[in-house]
């Protein structure tokens, strides 16, 4: 198949299944800011001690039509 692998239909239905867990772990409502030319919202630092983030993580971000995907690298794909 040509293109991203991120971008085939099986991955996004894939993911859709993932991000579908039922209830949150954590949820908060935050503003955003701008930041040069970008719109900028911070990870909650309990969302990254849950997730296990850090400051040296590279997180990939996708844009959908009904939100954004942060993939944590966790998941073989």
């Amino acid at each position: 198949m040509a293109g991203k692998p991120q971008h085939h239909a099986d991955m996004i239905e894939t993911r859709a299944r993932r991000a579908d867990g039922g209830e949150p772990m954590y949820s908060t409502t935050m503003s955003v800011h701008k930041n040069g030319n970008s719109l900028v919202i911070g990870l909650t630092s309990t969302g990254c001690d849950v997730l296990n983030i850090t400051e040296d993580d590279d997180l990939v971000v996708e844009v959908h039509e009904d939100g954004f995907w942060v993939d944590l690298g966790g998941a073989d794909e």
